[in-house]
């Protein structure tokens, strides 16, 4: 299976193969084999990687995942790698007459920050999406004026939907 992850501002691309009580992950490139037994408890798994014995705990919480290694609590996003691409896509460059903003990610739309008839500056922020208690503020890569409003402020929207048009 193929994921993207975001562990604070690291990001990685991970494809994993669990064959019976054995992981196989590629991080970015990087190999990382591991034996895995899970332990009493809600979770709970010991790893043997390198011959070193690790304990792990992975909880579910409102949406995000928490996974406990050495006694230090990390909060970490597993996405489907399409996510990514959507945002690399969308913050490739728009077009030099205008853009359409689209949500890079599948979420709720918490605010529009701009009305038909505005006047935009590159930068400014137009449109915030929620997605696993994570804002992301929207920004206009160019300057113009705001020409349609695709949806309506706390509705739930794909990844790709189209948010603003600035021409």
């Amino acid at each position: 299976m193929k994921f993207w992850s975001q562990l604070g501002e690291r990001e990685q691309d991970l494809e994993v193969r669990v064959t019976g009580t054995h992981l196989d992950v590629d991080a970015d490139g990087r190999a990382l084999a591991a034996d895995f037994v899970p332990l009493p408890g809600e979770e709970v798994f010991s790893l043997l990687i390198d011959g070193r014995v690790h304990e792990v705990s992975v909880e579910e919480k409102d949406g995000a995942i928490f996974v406990t290694l050495h006694g230090q609590r990390h909060k970490v996003l597993v996405r489907h790698p399409l996510e990514k691409t959507l945002r690399e896509v969308r913050h490739a460059g728009p077009a030099a007459s205008g853009e359409v903003i689209e949500s890079p990610i599948p979420g709720l739309v918490v605010a529009l920050k701009v009305r038909v008839g505005d006047v935009v500056a590159k930068g400014q922020a137009v449109a915030v999406v929620e997605a696993m208690k994570m804002q992301n503020e929207l920004t206009a890569q160019v300057g113009g004026t705001v020409s349609a409003i695709h949806v309506e402020e706390k509705k739930t929207v794909e990844a790709g939907a189209k948010l603003v048009t600035i021409a």
